[in-house]
């Protein structure tokens, strides 16, 4: 046995789901906590999945189907049974495929760090969905019990969709204070900024809008020393990941087609966020608290959890390896988006020289200056492009980013 270093302190909830056309599925494993924590599991093998936490509240009539799913993960698992009380259950229902509507069909039951065995307590990273009052209870909670030896954990929290809006944005600060992450989708984002009151609106899915919501986040302290980042989930268009000193927007590895029309991969989002947080949770250990390359492993981890309903499947292959659905691996699927990340680096560049370029040809002619040698040097640089080494990220560092 191992003692776990991620955990989520979200609910387990059995879903049904109600479509467009009306048609219902029931009894599917969900909630934010076990999306989180599927989220994490793609990336630690069944011999490592112990390092993953997770607490959950059962009723009597919990599904055994359900159950025996949640074993087969092989991760740290505490289960908090109620003889006396109903699971917890949530309709979900789609207006349209990426469109939902949330209800809880029984009461909930939150877990909080006084569930959490002391192994889980003593955590690296922590996730919770829920309101700021609750978020900055749980913080202080799992401080107080943790092992005081400890380094500090770094906490990621998504505020809960219903206490989005306007007035919930000072409480919302001081819970930023005391997260490292913050994590809202486009739409709390910007319910929260008072941007947007109704339903959902493709104007804050594009790249000038995602950068504009993070700058008002950062413009108050995220984290205990004010070094911690707001992470904008934006749907198909993946998300921003922002700092003070840099944003770099990461896409989805599911993106729409070219003609607009949806991936025929993406067959239901719900929990989609919860499991990028996860994922985004285990590539911070694996890339040494790097939150650019976390977002990666979050995309992800986020592709496996909509190619079907309710959680991914998990399976042996015939040479004894670990798979999921029937796609590539996380690994291999993660060093594709690296390399779209590179590919859309390259391009901004290029784009960002270019400007550079021609307004240096623009002032040499507002000058007098004959461009015939600089000029066609310039001339020629923009014909190479391709060939410079400045588009090797490893040379650039972080000054430029497809965001800036």
């Amino acid at each position: 046995m191992v003692d776990p270093l991620l955990c989520s302190l979200s609910q387990c909830i059995i879903d049904e789901i109600k479509f467009p056309d009306g048609t219902i599925q029931r009894d599917l494993l969900g909630g934010g906590g076990v999306y989180a924590t599927y989220g994490m599991r793609l990336w630690f093998p069944s011999q490592e999945a112990q390092r993953i936490g997770y607490a959950f509240h059962a009723g009597y009539d919990f599904p055994i189907h359900i159950l025996q799913n949640m074993l087969a993960l092989n991760i740290s698992l505490t289960q908090i049974w109620h003889s006396n009380l109903p699971s917890i259950r949530g309709l979900n229902t789609f207006k349209t495929t990426d469109q939902r509507i949330f209800a809880y069909l029984t009461p909930p039951i939150g877990t909080v760090p006084a569930d959490l065995p002391s192994s889980y307590l003593n955590a690296k990273v922590f996730h919770f969905i829920c309101s700021a009052n609750w978020a900055i209870q749980h913080v202080k909670e799992i401080l107080r019990l943790r092992d005081k030896k400890l380094p500090l954990p770094k906490f990621v929290w998504e505020p809960i969709p219903d206490y989005i809006s306007k007035e919930n944005m000072q409480s919302c600060i001081e819970a930023m204070k005391m997260v490292d992450v913050l994590s809202p989708n486009h739409e709390e984002a910007a319910a929260l900024l008072g941007l947007i009151t109704d339903e959902e609106d493709e104007r804050f899915l594009t790249d000038e809008m995602l950068i504009f919501m993070a700058d008002k986040f950062l413009a108050y302290p995220i984290g205990p020393q004010g070094n911690g980042c707001v992470i904008i989930r934006a749907s198909y268009k993946g998300c921003i990941v922002a700092t003070k000193e840099k944003k770099e927007i990461i896409p989805a590895y599911w993106t729409k087609l070219k003609d607009g029309g949806m991936n025929p991969h993406v067959v239901d989002v719900t929990g989609a966020g919860n499991s990028f947080c996860g994922g985004f949770m285990a590539g911070l250990l694996k890339s040494n608290f790097d939150i650019f390359e976390a977002a990666l492993y979050g995309s992800v981890s986020a592709s496996f959890i909509v190619e079907q309903l309710g959680t991914p499947r998990i399976f042996i292959d015939e040479l004894g390896n670990e798979r999921w659905n029937t796609g590539d691996s996380p690994q291999v699927r993660l060093n594709k988006l690296r390399q779209r990340v590179k590919e859309k680096l390259k391009e901004t560049l290029k784009v960002k020289l270019k400007e550079r370029i021609q307004e240096k040809l623009k002032q040499r002619g507002k000058n007098g200056i004959e461009d015939d040698e600089s000029g066609g040097i310039i001339k020629d640089d923009i014909k190479n492009l391709d060939q410079k080494e400045v588009f090797d990220k490893e040379s650039i560092g972080d000054s430029m980013s497809p965001a800036d």
